[in-house]
């Protein structure tokens, strides 16, 4: 029987199929299926270091990698899309492990680093963060619907909404209904707890810039990214060095025209939006943001060609620009950091 070298696994909450193949890709024995986390932890403390790991990205897979990369393994996580255009037949645990297998031999498919418990917590207070935005950002526009409903209508902005909202409240002359003035306070309190959420995280992610070296390194170095974007670059974990220039980096995060391109002619069509999205649209934001008060910059030497692109692209199309100009740099930044740090 041939030796194994690729061990492949579907994870679950309770339930882990485990594959094994050789080194080409050829299962050499009967799969496994393993029906609680602890026999897939005691399955972990016996897996010959040799072997490889392959797993998809999916609930628990970087906490499991890490696990066995404290075992020196080396494991490679594979994003969810590209396994399942490997798959053939049926959804099942048995016919996932072998489009693992199969994804794991296309060379064209790069693996999702693997990160550390540290730069996984600081993902998760922007997640939270931007949870919180969009819930807060979805009341504001529900009471806005309901007060439109009674004849009341107010300008956009925060201040315009929260001042307008509660005078309509506390004016008793106004045709509002009992139930909904309780049902529109109780909204508007927990509108201010949110933003008292979003503030704090703010505030969270300012202190962790002033100490981590390679986000401070970004936000005083990248035009228009302040602690968001640079807190969300650096804990991205990117192993840089699969890319192989900067062009090729900054295209990862979709700030690149889409092609639709055949023989000889060539077709660009509208921003791919490949990659993060959240990163992509925090950086396009700063970078709006600069353009907002160009002219208040007349002395940085990047002015002309900022106010150049503007001039002929307008707002977005220049801060598009300008974000895939940050993201060149911040790779050429963070390249120069580690080997710097080696």
């Amino acid at each position: 029987m041939s030796k194994v070298t690729t061990v492949a696994v579907d994870l679950g909450k309770e339930v882990f199929q485990i594959g094994f193949a050789d080194r080409h890709g050829r299962e050499v024995r009967k799969q496994r299926r393993l029906t609680s986390r602890d026999e897939f932890r005691a399955f972990v403390a016996e897996v010959d270091p040799r072997c490889e790991v392959l797993m998809e990205v999916g609930w628990g897979a970087q906490g499991w990698a890490r696990a066995f990369r404290a075992r020196n393994i080396r494991v490679r996580l594979l994003p969810a899309q590209q396994v399942i255009a490997h798959r053939t037949g049926a959804k099942n645990d048995r016919n996932d492990v072998l489009a693992i297998l199969r994804a794991g031999q296309d060379a064209s498919i790069h693996a999702v680093p693997v990160k550390s418990a540290e730069d996984q917590a600081i993902q998760a207070e922007h997640r939270v963060r931007r949870g919180w935005v969009r819930r807060r950002t979805a009341i504001s526009n529900q009471v806005r619907g309901l007060l439109a409903d009674q004849g009341m209508v107010f300008a956009k902005g925060d201040a315009a909404f929260v001042n307008g909202a509660q005078g309509a409240l506390e004016d008793a002359s106004l045709p509002i209904p009992d139930r909904l003035r309780v049902l529109i306070q109780a909204l508007l309190i927990e509108w201010h707890q949110l933003g008292a959420r979003v503030h704090e995280s703010d505030a969270n992610l300012e202190r962790l810039v002033r100490d981590h070296p390679i986000a401070r390194m970004l936000q005083q170095e990248l035009d228009g990214v302040g602690p968001i974007g640079a807190t969300a670059l650096a804990c991205k974990a990117v192993e840089l060095d699969r890319f192989a220039d900067a062009r090729h980096f900054a295209a990862s995060f979709g700030l690149v025209p889409e092609q639709h391109s055949s023989s000889d002619r060539i077709r660009l069509g509208r921003m791919s939006k490949r990659g993060d999205s959240y990163i992509r649209a925090t950086l396009v934001s700063g970078a709006m943001a600069v353009f907002r008060y160009l002219p208040m910059r007349p002395d940085n030497p990047d002015t002309r060609r900022l106010q150049r692109w503007h001039a002929r692209h307008g707002t977005k199309g220049a801060a598009i620009r300008l974000a895939n100009r940050n993201l060149r740099i911040a790779f050429s930044l963070m390249r120069s950091k580690k080997g710097t740090s080696t």
